[in-house]
């Protein structure tokens, strides 16, 4: 059975700011043949404005490929990286902006990555994914931004560590987003990515009209930017001492969206949905208990709302 991949498309123009990209091989456990890769990321520098207020991004995106394909042909992603590599010029080499290139990519992907991080627990992080870097040639437009569709899970007010909502208010959204599947898979892999929706608008539009269950289509702008604070530390007695401690930042900001749910070929269905969930809680578990991940095959059925967040 083949799924359909969500639609999933981050577009980001601006100045490559750093180069992480590095050659390396692996041994096939198909074949036992030696394979070549390419991969890393780089990082580049957008200024945007999210909601009327003009921010400076540093957009980290992750690439990957194998030198040739399963074919044995040349794959074209590893020589469009590896172009990026050795030919594309940074901030970080030439040491200012006007000498770095300007770069686009269209197609890139939101994607998570989990890990087990400290006492056991797993660690999701929003990555944004790409396999093809050009020269931004014509008119440069810098921007960072997504449109993604998925069944939404949780609609939920922010609130501080005393349980209070925020002021001015934020929501936050999570949405399972269908990724790539291979043919005849059991279930199909999903993500669960969390947004933040931070125009007031946009905030009554989304508790107005969108529904835990449902899918639906959004389109935002990527905040990877980071801020400094100057915070006053009690020692006890004696006067506060001043402090500055920098916050990084690292949000999907929903700006806009279908205020109908998808339906037909272009909505998912809740039992494939929760099936893939199913899947996702099966690896992450395998994930935790250090063994290879056993989740190949869908685990039985699940009905119950709670296993998709809602």
């Amino acid at each position: 059975m083949a799924f359909r991949e969500a639609n999933n498309f981050v577009k980001i123009e601006g100045i490559l700011s750093e180069i992480d990209l590095n050659y390396g091989s692996y041994v096939s456990k198909v074949d036992g043949k030696n394979v070549d890769y390419i991969g890393g990321s780089i990082k580049v520098l957008v200024e945007q404005e999210i909601n009327g207020e003009a921010n400076v991004l540093e957009v980290p995106v992750y690439m990957y490929s194998n030198k040739l394909t399963k074919a044995g042909a040349p794959n074209k992603s590893y020589e469009s990286i590896e172009k990026v590599k050795n030919e594309f010029v940074s901030i970080a080499a030439c040491g200012n902006k006007e000498q770095a290139d300007k770069i686009r990519i269209n197609g890139a992907k939101i994607k998570m990555n989990e890990f087990v991080g400290q006492n056991n627990n797993i660690v999701s992080q929003t990555r944004v994914s790409a396999s093809f870097v050009s020269k931004a040639i014509g008119e440069f437009k810098p921007c960072a931004t997504f449109t993604i569709e998925g069944m939404v899970s949780k609609i939920l007010r922010a609130v501080d560590k005393d349980g209070v909502e925020l002021d001015p208010a934020r929501l936050n959204v999570e949405i399972i987003v269908p990724q790539w599947t291979p043919e005849n898979a059991s279930a199909m892999n999903v993500d669960v990515v969390p947004f933040v929706v931070t125009n007031p608008n946009v905030i009554d539009a989304i508790e107005q009209y969108w529904t835990a269950g449902k899918c639906f289509k959004a389109s935002g702008r990527l905040n990877f930017s980071s801020r400094t604070e100057e915070v006053l530390e009690e020692l006890g007695f004696g006067e506060a001492q001043r402090k500055v401690r920098t916050i990084n930042v690292s949000e999907l900001v929903i700006t806009g969206g279908t205020p109908e749910p998808l339906e037909g070929e272009f909505a998912y269905e809740y039992n494939d949905i929760a099936a893939g969930m199913a899947l996702r809680t099966q690896k992450l578990e395998d994930l935790k208990s250090g063994k290879k991940s056993t989740a190949k095959q869908a685990p039985a059925p699940v009905t119950s709302a709670q296993t998709l967040g809602f």
